[in-house]
C-alpha cells in the first residue's frame, strides 16, 4: 500500500465532513443531520467509498471521548452539587420510567427478561453528542433547561458504563452479574478519587510549571496527553474510554487552567465528533431499511413519542413547568450512541428474536437524524404552552411570599441576573411584557410572568414594595413610573443603560446604573446585586471565576457609571 492509498480514507472522511458542514450551513440545517447523511452517502449503503471498519469505529469513539472530556470540564463538584436535583432525582426517574416501559414492550415481543431490561434501559438513554451539539447551536447551554439537560446526560453516561459491562457479562457468566456490577462500581469510585488526587497534586502543579514557559504548543500536547491517558487508564481496568475522559475533565474543572485546556481540545473534539456522526450514518443498511421501512418508522415513532411523554412527566414531577418540561422532553427523546454499541455485542444481538437487533439499530439511527427537527418541533410546542400560560396567569401569593428579586425584562441581561440569583439560591421572579421574550424565557425554564411594570395592579399583585431588589433588564419607562420603583428600593434598584446620556438620566432618578461597554460580562452589576443581597465576598469571588471560565472570558474588574455604589 502506498502513502497515497493510506491517506485516501482520511481524505474522503474529511472531504465529506467539510461538504456536509458547508451544505448544512447553506440550507440552515443542523450539522448533525449533515454528518449523518454524509456518512450514509459515502458508506456501504451509498456509493461504497468507505467501509465502517475498526479504524473508523475507533475514530468515531474518540469523538465521544473528547465530548465527555469537554462536559467534564464544565461539571465541577460545585456544579454537581447545584444540579443534584437533576442528577439524583430527574435522571434516575426518567431512566426508570422509560427503561421500564421499553422493557415491558420487549417482553411482550418475546425478548428474554434480562435482555429486555438491558435494551430497555439503553433505549432510555439520550445521545450526549447530539444534544450537546443542539444546545450549542441554539446557545442554550447556560439556561436552566440546558443545564438540566446536561446534568441528565452526564448521569446517563455514568449509567451507560454499567450497562455496557452488563451486556458483556451476559455472554460470560450471568450468575456473576451482581458481583460484577459491585466490582465495577468500586472501580469507578476509586477512579474518581484517583482523578481528584492527581488533579490536585500532579496535574495542577504541572500546569503551573508549564505556564511559566508561555508555550501554547506545550499546553496542546499536555491537554491531549491527559484526555487520552485517562481514557486508556479506565479502559485498562475494565471501565470505558468515555468514563476516563469525563473524570479527567472533571478533575481539571476546578483549576484555573480549565479555559485554556478547553480551547486547546476544541478543534480535536469538533473533528472527531463529526467523524462519529458520519460513522453512525455509514452503519445504516439502506437496502435492509428499505425492505422493512414501515417497521423501522413505527419503532422510531414509538421511541420518540414514548421518551418525549415520559421525560415530560418526569420533569413535571421534578417541579418543571409545562413549557420547560415539554422542551426538555423533545430535546432528550432520541436514541443513544451507547444503544448502538450494546446492540453490537454479539450475545445481545443473538438473544433478540427475529430481526429486532437490526430494526432497533435502524430506528435509533433515524431518531439521531431527525433529532434537530424534533427539537425544533418541541420548541414550538413549548412556546404554544407558554402562550397559554400568558393568557391564564397563576396566583402570585405563593411566589411573592418568599420576597423574590423582581427582574423586569428577560433580555440577555435579565437572564444573566436570573442565572446569578439561581446559582446563589436566591428566589427571583421575572416579568416581561414582550410576548416573544416572555415565551422564550418560560420555555427555557426561567420563572417568568407576563406583564408591564407600569401596570399598578400588577405591581400590587406581586407586592413590589416587598421585593428584595429590582433589576431592569429591559426598560422603556415613563417619567411617572421610575420614582415608584426607586422610592421603594433606594439601594437595590439596578438598571443597565444603553448609552452614557441614558445612564446619567437614570442615575439622577435614583438607579444604580451600569453600561454594557464598561461591564461586558455583567460582573460588576451582578456583583453589586449579590453583595446587596448578603452574598459573601469570598463566595462571590469563586462564582465570578466560575462564570469567567464558563463563558470563555477571563475575569476582571469593570467600572460602573454614575449612580453605582
Amino acid at each position: 500500500m502506498t502513502a497515497a492509498d493510506a491517506l485516501q480514507p482520511a481524505i474522503l472522511y474529511l472531504g465529506a465532513g467539510l461538504a456536509a458542514a458547508l451544505l448544512s450551513r447553506a440550507v440552515r440545517a443542523s450539522p448533525v443531520a449533515g454528518y449523518l447523511i454524509a456518512g450514509l452517502v459515502i458508506g456501504p449503503s451509498g456509493f461504497g467509498l468507505l467501509q465502517n471498519n475498526e479504524t473508523t469505529r475507533f475514530l468515531a469513539e474518540l469523538g465521544v471521548v473528547f465530548l465527555l472530556f469537554d462536559i467534564g470540564l464544565h461539571f465541577s463538584l460545585r456544579e454537581i452539587r447545584t444540579r443534584s436535583d437533576d442528577m439524583i432525582t430527574l435522571a434516575p426517574l426518567q431512566l426508570a420510567l422509560c427503561g421500564g416501559a421499553f422493557a415491558m414492550l420487549g417482553i411482550a415481543f418475546g425478548f428474554p427478561a434480562p435482555v429486555a431490561a438491558l435494551v430497555g434501559l439503553s433505549l432510555a438513554l439520550s445521545s450526549t453528542a447530539v444534544v450537546a451539539r443542539i444546545l450549542a447551536d441554539r446557545n442554550l447551554h447556560d439556561c436552566p433547561m440546558g443545564r438540566s439537560a446536561t446534568a441528565v446526560l452526564v448521569a446517563q453516561d455514568v449509567i451507560a458504563i454499567f450497562l455496557l459491562t452488563f451486556a458483556v457479562s451476559i455472554s460470560e457468566d450471568p450468575t456473576q452479574l451482581g458481583a460484577e456490577a459491585l466490582f465495577i462500581i468500586t472501580k469507578g469510585v476509586l477512579a474518581l478519587a484517583l482523578a481528584l488526587i492527581a488533579a490536585r497534586y500532579i496535574v495542577r502543579p504541572l500546569f503551573e510549571t508549564l505556564a511559566q514557559t508561555n508555550n501554547r504548543e506545550i499546553f496542546t500536547v499536555l491537554a491531549l496527553f491527559i484526555v487520552l491517558a485517562a481514557s486508556a487508564a479506565t479502559a485498562r481496568v475494565g471501565l470505558s474510554l468515555t468514563l476516563g475522559a469525563f473524570l479527567a475533565g472533571m478533575a481539571l474543572s476546578d483549576t484555573p487552567y480549565r479555559h485554556v485546556v478547553q480551547s486547546e481540545i476544541m478543534p480535536f473534539a469538533g473533528l472527531f465528533l463529526g467523524l462519529f456522526f458520519m460513522s453512525v450514518g455509514m452503519g445504516v443498511n439502506l437496502p435492509a431499511l428499505a425492505a422493512v421501512w414501515p417497521a423501522v418508522l413505527a419503532v422510531s415513532l414509538t421511541l420518540l413519542l414514548t421518551k418525549t411523554s415520559v421525560i415530560f412527566v418526569s420533569a413535571r414531577l421534578n417541579g418543571w413547568g409545562v413549557p420547560g418540561a415539554t422542551q426538555l422532553g423533545f430535546l432528550l427523546s432520541q436514541g443513544s450512541e451507547f444503544t448502538l454499541v450494546i446492540l453490537g455485542v454479539s450475545a445481545i444481538a443473538l438473544a433478540l428474536p427475529g430481526d429486532w437487533a437490526g430494526l432497533i439499530t435502524a430506528a435509533v439511527a433515524v431518531t439521531l437524524v431527525i433529532a434537530p427537527a424534533w427539537t425544533s418541533l418541541g420548541l414550538h410546542v413549548a412556546r404554544l404552552a407558554a402562550e397559554r400560560d400568558r393568557s391564564s396567569q397563576p396566583a402570585l401569593t405563593e411566589t411573592t411570599r418568599d420576597r423574590p428579586v423582581v427582574i423586569f425584562g428577560m433580555t440577555e441581561h435579565g437572564r444573566l441576573a436570573a442565572d446569578a440569583l439561581r446559582d446563589h439560591d436566591i428566589t427571583y421572579l421575572g416579568i416581561d411584557q414582550d410576548p416573544e421574550r416572555f415565551v422564550s424565557a418560560v420555555s427555557d425554564g426561567y420563572e417568568t410572568l407576563f406583564g408591564d411594570f407600569r401596570d399598578p395592579d400588577l405591581m400590587t399583585r406581586i407586592a413590589i414594595t416587598d421585593a428584595r431588589a429590582v433589576v431592569l433588564g429591559a426598560h422603556e419607562p415613563d417619567a411617572d413610573s421610575l420614582p415608584s420603583l426607586t422610592d421603594a428600593h433606594p439601594e437595590t434598584c439596578f438598571v443597565l443603560a444603553l448609552s452614557t446620556a441614558e445612564a446619567e438620566r437614570l442615575a439622577a432618578r435614583g438607579f444604580r446604573v451600569h453600561a454594557p461597554q464598561s461591564d461586558p460580562g455583567g460582573a460588576r452589576r451582578l456583583s453589586d446585586l449579590l453583595l446587596s443581597l448578603g452574598v459573601s465576598e469570598e463566595r462571590l469571588a469563586v462564582w465570578i471565576r466560575d462564570q469567567a471560565d464558563r463563558r470563555g472570558a477571563p475575569p476582571g474588574p469593570s467600572q460602573s457609571l454614575a449612580g453605582a455604589a
